[in-house]
């Protein structure tokens, strides 16, 4: 499946910059658009939609099933990332009282966004240690539009977050990385920048990003059905920590007990090749390699716990136990695909909100314990070897430092002009420039110090294959 493309320059590379032109020849929608949201696209939209571009394969066959993804229209409008969307929440005093403190339930509410209405979308405050906050100062919030009212979309989106940028003081974190995932050519949510108003109430500015469910599996694989797992961050638990996010009426997750088989028993000479059965060891290899460039160290693999990393930290929030990530069973290449999900920490921040995961941090370091399948491959000297140079591919072909600072620039003066005045706003303008400043900082000198670490290991490996 492809989809013609049209780029545009604005100073970035096109690996970040996309614009979706009618898809000629991609796959339909995942469904059409409603009523209310039928208007036509007037003008190019700038998201950060992949290039067709994919790392060499380490295996003898490629298992990628993934392909172009195919937007709709109205979709790429609400993620056009050149604009500060206005979203505006009407909630009623008795579902609000139902909102603090937080459930899993959701209440009815009135949404608009920028200018377009859906009435009885479901909403909820956002939980969880990352962003939560509650009603009274500024929670972040999840939506799914058709919560209530069967097949009800808002752009052709059915399901996004409203995040509140607890941590991420520059708003950009989420924006940046997964859009180096998408130049890499992997799946990751589209994001856009927009200021929240609840019930009249201006609350301040938030980064909305798309949710991983079903809709958003059409538009990245070639076939949608399969099962979507979530981890719960929950360490010593099992399963790998990971809930079934869809098929819940079929609940078969067999697919899930071979994997804990095959992590168990697969002996060390041939662990490699029998996960490889299952899951997709050369999409898993680019997602760690991007794990481990942004320093995303509260994802899936990415370990920054070891003390000796950082000498005199103290009390650091350094997670060592697999969180924020999605895996995907693709029925058609029968292996999973593993999602990114939750990098507002990454860039260089480690405990809060400050800029204190130095550039020069290490790549090539042991996954965590409890990431078992990345565990057991780094046990393998030959996989770390092409650990290595995948990471130098991302390097060459994805990280791209100009159009990365480009499009830093491009969101900050939509922050800029917003002038981060909402009443529940926490985030100063000082403490924005600051972060802003560090996230560049970091995107720039990530790349020297990583290719010097490259070398380091190149010359030692060398010297133990050596006679």
């Amino acid at each position: 499946m492809t989809a013609t493309m049209r780029w545009i320059g604005l100073g970035v590379s096109v690996g970040l910059l996309a614009v979706s032109c009618g898809p000629e020849g991609a796959a339909p929608a995942t469904s059409e658009p409603s009523p209310a949201s039928s208007a036509p696209v007037e003008a190019p939209v700038v998201t950060d939609a992949p290039v067709e571009t994919a790392p060499p394969s380490t295996t003898a066959t490629t298992t990628a099933t993934m392909s172009m993804p195919s937007f709709s229209e109205r979709s790429e409008q609400l993620f056009d990332q050149t604009v500060l969307h206005e979203i505006d929440i009407e909630i009623g005093s008795e579902e609000l009282a139902l909102l603090d403190p937080p459930t899993d339930d959701r209440v009815p509410a009135r949404l608009t966004v920028d200018g377009t209405t859906a009435d009885d979308v479901g909403l909820r405050l956002k939980r969880g240690f990352g962003q939560f906050q509650p009603l009274d100062e500024k929670p972040g919030f999840s939506i799914e539009t058709d919560e209530f009212v069967d097949g009800l979309t808002l752009f052709d989106v059915d399901r996004f977050t409203l995040g509140n940028a607890a941590w991420d003081h520059s708003f950009l974190n989420e924006p940046l990385v997964y859009g180096l995932y998408r130049a890499a050519g992997l799946p990751a949510p589209r994001t856009a920048l927009a200021r929240v108003t609840v019930n009249g109430e201006t609350f301040g500015l938030y980064v909305m990003r798309e949710t991983y469910d079903e809709r958003m599996l059409a538009q990245h694989f070639v076939d949608p059905e399969g099962n979507l797992y979530e981890s719960t961050g929950a360490h010593d638990a099992p399963d790998m920590g990971l809930e079934l996010r869809t098929n819940k009426r079929r609940d078969d997750t067999s697919d899930l007990a071979a994997i804990v088989e095959v992590v168990a028993t697969a002996s060390d000479e041939d662990y490699r090749a029998a996960i490889g059965e299952l899951v997709d060891v050369d999409q898993l290899m680019t997602y760690w390699a991007l794990e481990a460039l942004t320093a995303h160290h509260d994802g899936y693999a990415y370990d920054l716990s070891d003390p000796a990393l950082f000498p005199g930290a103290g009390d650091q929030l350094w997670n060592p136990y697999p969180n924020n990530f999605y895996v995907y069973d693709d029925p058609t290449s029968d292996r999973w695909v593993f999602l990114v999900h939750g990098a507002d920490m990454a860039l260089g921040m480690g405990s809060r909100s400050t800029y204190d995961v130095d550039p020069s941090t290490p790549v090539l370091l042991p996954p965590k314990v409890d990431a078992t399948i990345a565990w057991r491959l780094w046990q393998d000297p030959t996989f770390r070897d092409d650990f290595a140079e995948r990471v130098r591919w991302v390097l060459d072909e994805v990280w791209d430092v100009a159009a990365l600072n480009a499009r830093a620039d491009m969101l900050a003066e939509l922050v800029r002009g917003d002038g981060l005045s909402g009443s529940r706003e926490f985030v100063t303008m000082g403490a924005f420039e600051q972060s802003l400043a560090d996230r560049k900082d970091f995107l720039t000198r990530r790349v020297d110090a990583v290719r010097a670490e490259l070398a380091a290991w190149e010359q030692a490996t060398g010297e133990e294959e050596s006679p």
